[in-house]
């Protein structure tokens, strides 16, 4: 049974507790080859549009979705320079938002009158924005993911058909593997049930799961809806690889899931992208009962996208957490929902917000070596964990 049913996890809309939190934080919008120089994408993110523009200098820029003339979309119009131009009466907005030139205005009126612009930055083949209010906070950088020693770049965005809180819960549930994926992560070792344990950190969440053999995997959480951890991909078949994946709210229900992996040993012989099903409609297919998952080509580049969407989207576009039995192997799930739920709740009853970071001595992957509760302290808050119903 949930009992945070007093904070609603999955809403982002309309200025719901969920989008405002999440605003309040860097986010991708788009991959880097989706904007070319000199033309202009519309995007949605926490169910709001705005306009995507790369500019002559190469940088991206982002702005309210409508010209403030007449309200026709910006993204049908022009870039020209660093500048973007309307196509219903020619206004023409520079790459700061100022008004430049509105052709049947004069010059004082164009001055008059801005866009409201967004912060960006591109990372890693991704853009990110940042909505929220005031200034953004500092850039999420992930050093694992910059270094070029743990192979190749990989970035990717799918957009998935249902919330996206769904997604976050789902990559600290390290019990689906071994039914959704089985076969395939059982070619990385991964065949046995582990014990999971999870606890609160300075960045968000740790969950470490144990096997029989005394052999652990460690998924960081970091708040709000980033994991990274090494997973197995089609993409390297020999090891599993690193991945800093962020699950976005574009709206109710659909998530954009941009995942950013290395891969140590590239498999070339995959399909290339345009050459394979697009997974989506694979899913589609299964969900209407004309195959099986059993069914889907383990060639395919997006395999475990396609499993985890099948499993997720089981639970309906908006998962209905009011019946759930949870157990002990969902303690990230709980551990997750605890702190979500915390900071909504602050967040609805005006008091102060944690500020979740990074800390200095944060080493990724050091728990693999041996045991991750290797102090006192740790190991008292594991139990206490442990023997916490899991809510």
């Amino acid at each position: 049974m949930n009992n945070d049913q007093d904070v609603d996890f999955a809403r982002v809309e309309n200025g719901a507790l969920a989008g405002r939190f999440v605003s309040r934080f860097w986010q991708p919008i788009a991959l880097s080859t989706d904007l070319k120089m000199g033309r202009a994408k519309r995007v949605k993110l926490l169910g709001e549009y705005y306009t995507l523009y790369r500019g002559k200098d190469d940088a991206v820029r982002m702005t309210q979705d409508r010209c403030p003339h007449r309200g026709t979309m910006l993204y049908l119009g022009w870039v020209e320079g660093n500048s973007i131009r309307c196509r219903y009466h020619g206004w023409k907005f520079d790459g700061t938002g100022q008004g430049e030139e509105f052709p049947a205005e004069t010059a004082s009126y164009a001055a008059k009158v801005c866009l409201k612009t967004y912060p960006t930055r591109e990372y890693l083949g991704a853009i990110f924005c940042y909505v929220g209010e005031g200034e953004p906070p500092e850039f999420p950088r992930f050093p694992e993911a910059e270094d070029e020693s743990r192979g190749e770049l990989l970035t990717q965005g799918v957009f998935l058909p249902y919330n996206f809180f769904q997604r976050v819960e789902n990559d600290h549930d390290e019990s689906h593997i071994f039914f959704t994926h089985k076969l395939f992560f059982a070619n990385y070792g991964l065949t046995k049930i582990p014990k999971a344990t999870a606890k609160e950190t300075d960045y968000g969440i740790v969950v470490i799961s144990t096997r029989p053999d005394g052999k652990q995997r460690v998924g960081y959480g970091f708040m709000p809806n980033i994991l990274m951890r090494e997973v197995p991909v089609p993409q390297d078949r020999t090891k599993m690889s690193l991945l800093v994946g962020w699950r976005v709210p574009v709206d109710d229900v659909t998530t954009y899931s941009v995942m950013i992996f290395r891969v140590g040993v590239y498999n070339r012989d995959l399909p290339q992208e345009g050459e394979y099903e697009d997974p989506m409609a694979i899913v589609a297919r299964i969900m209407n009962g004309e195959m099986s998952l059993d069914d889907v080509d383990d060639k395919h580049p997006l395999l475990p996208v396609i499993q985890d969407t099948v499993s997720i989207g089981g639970q309906g576009q908006i998962a209905d957490r009011s019946n759930e039995h949870l157990g002990v192997s969902d303690k990230g799930v709980a551990v997750l929902r605890r702190v979500w739920a915390r900071e909504l709740r602050a967040i609805r009853d005006g008091g102060p917000l944690t500020t979740f970071h990074r800390p200095a001595d944060f080493s990724f992957g050091q728990e693999i070596q041996g045991n991750y509760f290797n102090k006192i302290e740790d190991l008292e808050d594991a139990a206490r964990i442990e023997g916490a119903a899991p809510a």
